[in-house]
């Protein structure tokens, strides 16, 4: 970058005056167009450092850019919409829905929309519907609903498309969902337990369970289908006691001996009985 020597005054004079202070300390001329020839360099130090400053601009809106880009594509992963799939093991006792979950088949469907019934003490039907789409609603006639119908990728599998996820009914306290099939069903094991369950403790669990009322005769009716269910029912054996008797008596070696114990306890004293040697060199007692 040039030098200027001379004092502020100097140097204004000599621009005013047309001429311009030079490296040497000399002065030369404005050319044609105003512009000094002795400070030429300085203007075109400016000039490249405005293009480097220019350069760093464009580089630094393309690592925004970039970054941008790469942030957006994160975000667009993260918001890409995910279809769960319903998990009967773990979430049949509680059924929570969400649009695009997925389900086996329409059994199973109806089935969760059941028991999403029973555990909110809501009443569901099911309009008339085909093999390929179904529509749950609610009994009471309010806004809540749900449409389901096979994915074209698979025809067996089950998707909800649509629908109103909230009721605006009051819940019942009949619910005809909890029929004499799905008390035998989820009460299977106490059942087993207790065989002798009394019809009066059966109301009351399903009650405090479930919140729902049942009569004397449907928990009758469902003890019964559960003992006939858990009854065993004898299909075959095998009846092997000769040929065993047989091969026992073949490879048992003919030899009797005494073998004893010293009793520690109570009673004192030594434990002697007769043994024998089978085929695999273990004694056995004669009776």
């Amino acid at each position: 970058m040039a030098r200027i020597t001379k004092s502020n005054k100097e140097v204004s004079v000599l621009i005013r005056s047309g001429h311009a202070v030079s490296d040497h300390g000399g002065s030369s001329g404005f050319n044609t167009k105003g512009n000094s020839i002795g400070l030429s360099i300085d203007d075109k130090e400016d000039e490249e450092s405005e293009e480097t400053e220019d350069v760093d601009e464009e580089e630094i809106d393309l690592e925004d850019t970039l970054i941008g880009s790469l942030i957006d594509e994160d975000e667009l992963v993260s918001r890409k919409p995910k279809c769960p799939e319903f998990n009967e093991e773990c979430d049949m006792k509680n059924p929570q829905f969400r649009i695009g979950m997925k389900f086996r088949d329409f059994k199973q469907f109806k089935e969760v929309v059941k028991n999403y019934g029973i555990k909110n003490r809501y009443v569901m039907a099911f309009k008339p519907n085909s093999k390929k789409r179904c529509k749950a609603i609610c009994k009471r006639g309010c806004p809540f609903y749900l449409w389901a119908s096979s994915t074209m990728k698979d025809g067996s599998t089950i998707q909800i498309k649509s629908g109103k996820l909230e009721h605006e009914c009051s819940k019942d306290q009949h619910n005809r969902h909890v029929n004499v099939d799905w008390i035998a069903r989820n009460y299977l094991e106490q059942f087993r337990v207790d065989p002798s369950w009394k019809i009066s403790g059966i109301i009351q669990v399903v009650k405090t369970n479930q919140e729902v009322q049942i009569s004397r005769l449907k928990a009758y009716r469902a003890k019964s289908i559960t003992l006939r269910c858990d009854e065993g029912k004898f299909q075959c054996m095998y009846v092997y006691l000769a040929p065993l008797r047989e091969g026992f008596l073949a490879g048992c070696k003919q030899i009797i001996s005494v073998d004893g114990c010293f009793l520690k306890g109570l009673y004192g004293g030594q434990l002697i009985s007769v043994v024998g040697i089978d085929a695999n060199d273990c004694i056995y007692p004669v009776t």
